[in-house]
């Protein structure tokens, strides 16, 4: 499974990592994903922005990051990554923002919540610091989570049954209805007479998205 994850969409959600695990960064982040379920997958951890000076992405196994640029948003390069993939179904993109959703939904990726991911991260970091027992008599989940079935998550992402019901309910949540701006308030004022309304877009960063590609890609080779 391709995994794309929206880094600081999910960092910049609270109270949900333990106490231990609060102000994770993204390269905690790949360690932690390292130790866990997602170890298994290609996963890509897409960033706002850029590398300070002197700074690498971080790659550890089938994880690994990589920065919008200076003048996108992680938003555009994960957009872009959807657009240009040749087995869309087969990706999983992680994000709460709705923007990337959508994008996500209409090429038919598989979808999880921020909320939904970080609850994973948050099993597998307890399962591993209790050394648990494996959960007895799961229970089926009450809802879907995206459009997987129950045994395909198991098998992915080593959840269970009790571990679905949860996030099902996270992920529930995560799509509250989005209070709408009024169409006045976000209407923006007319021009001056005579100034063009005219506003060029940077273009996407070519080398940037070609590197994430190339990164999703590489356990198929």
């Amino acid at each position: 499974m391709k995994v794309v994850i929206d880094t600081y969409n999910a960092l910049h959600k609270t109270g949900i990592l333990p106490p231990e695990l609060a102000g994770l960064d993204a390269p905690g982040l790949v360690d932690l994903m390292s130790r866990g379920r997602w170890s298994r997958n290609q996963v890509l951890l897409v960033c706002d922005g850029v590398l300070p000076r002197g700074h690498r992405d971080i790659r550890r196994g089938g994880i690994g990051t990589i920065h919008s640029g200076a003048d996108k948003e992680a938003d555009d390069i994960i957009e872009e990554i959807i657009a240009r993939s040749d087995a869309p179904s087969s990706m999983l993109v992680i994000s709460s923002d709705q923007r990337v959703v959508r994008a996500a939904r209409k090429r038919r990726c598989h979808t999880m919540s921020s909320e939904v991911f970080l609850r994973t991260l948050t099993h597998d970091h307890e399962k591993a610091s209790h050394r648990r027992k494996h959960r007895k008599d799961a229970s089926r989940p009450a809802g879907k989570l995206s459009r997987k079935s129950v045994e395909d998550w198991r098998i992915q992402f080593d959840i269970d049954g009790d571990d679905i019901a949860e996030f099902a309910k996270l992920d529930e949540a995560s799509r509250a209805p989005v209070k709408k701006t009024s169409d006045n308030a976000r209407q923006a004022p007319p021009p001056s007479p005579g100034t063009p309304r005219v506003q060029v877009e940077p273009p996407l960063p070519d080398h940037i998205i070609e590197e994430a590609m190339r990164m999703l890609e590489e356990d198929d080779a």
